[in-house]
């Protein structure tokens, strides 16, 4: 356990629930932001500690994702249950992480590499999550705002679609592609 791994285990343990309550007993737009952009720099904050003072570790690699995942959903329903985002948008979150997470239990690949439309969707849910709060607490009333933050998300959870379905065939890809290597070897040797 280090630095990086307990700053994970906050955002999951303490930030993410701390999000619902706020949002949802508190109903404070502005508290949920808040925690939200908390919950956005410690995201950043693990990963440039393991990087920078070498803190790196496998736990991490896999502790970090799930962080991430978790905490993306959880944001997502508060905000479906608020009233502030459509169910399709929550439920394309959990059905493209139930099918990249069951194919990570299924092919076991370890780490699994972080692809560009991975992090470009991490960023637009970043940013647009804060940014429905945002207008939920200053102009709640403006429809051209509120179409833009959910017109921003809606491409977000889109993209979020389409990269676990791409991590998932890659996944599926090097499973296949091992699994021709062993056998290849073991009809070299046989």
């Amino acid at each position: 356990m280090n630095v990086p791994n307990t700053i994970s285990i906050g955002r999951l343990v303490v930030l993410t629930p701390l999000f619902v309550v706020v949002l949802l007993v508190w109903r404070s737009p502005f508290w949920a932001l808040v925690v939200l952009i908390v919950l956005g720099v410690t995201d950043w904050a693990d990963g440039f500690i393991a990087r920078r003072f070498d803190l790196t570790t496998d736990l991490g690699k896999k502790l970090d994702p799930i962080a991430d995942r978790v905490s993306q959903f959880a944001v997502c329903v508060t905000l479906v249950v608020a009233g502030i985002v459509p169910l399709w948008m929550a439920a394309v979150l959990l059905v493209a992480d139930l099918l990249l997470g069951v194919t990570v239990l299924v092919t076991r690949p370890g780490i699994v590499p972080v692809r560009v439309i991975g992090k470009l969707r991490t960023v637009l849910l970043m940013v647009g999550f804060p940014l429905l709060l945002l207008i939920e607490w200053l102009a709640p009333t403006n429809g051209a705002l509120v179409l833009f933050g959910l017109a921003w998300v809606g491409v977000a959870v889109v993209l979020h679609a389409v990269a676990n379905v791409d991590y998932t065939v890659q996944l599926l890809r090097d499973r296949r592609a091992s699994g021709a290597r062993v056998r290849a070897g073991r009809a070299a040797r046989g």
